[in-house]
């Protein structure tokens, strides 16, 4: 089984983060909130990159 960089192999489970619901498209985050709406799938993709981002910078920031 392929598995992320720094994993050890598991059978971990994943889920799919993005969703349609009323014709916009929301992602969810690990911590269970769902983020959105945006127009398309590609605009919830991109957002869930800058948000992915921005939670790495607080992480090394120490927020």
């Amino acid at each position: 089984m392929d598995v992320r960089k720094g994993e050890q192999e598991r059978n971990w489970f994943r889920s799919k983060r993005f969703e349609m619901i009323n014709g916009q498209w929301y992602f969810q985050t690990r911590e269970g909130t769902m983020e959105g709406p945006f127009d398309s799938m590609r605009e919830a993709e991109m957002e869930l990159l800058l948000y992915l981002r921005h939670a790495d910078d607080a992480l090394f920031q120490g927020v």
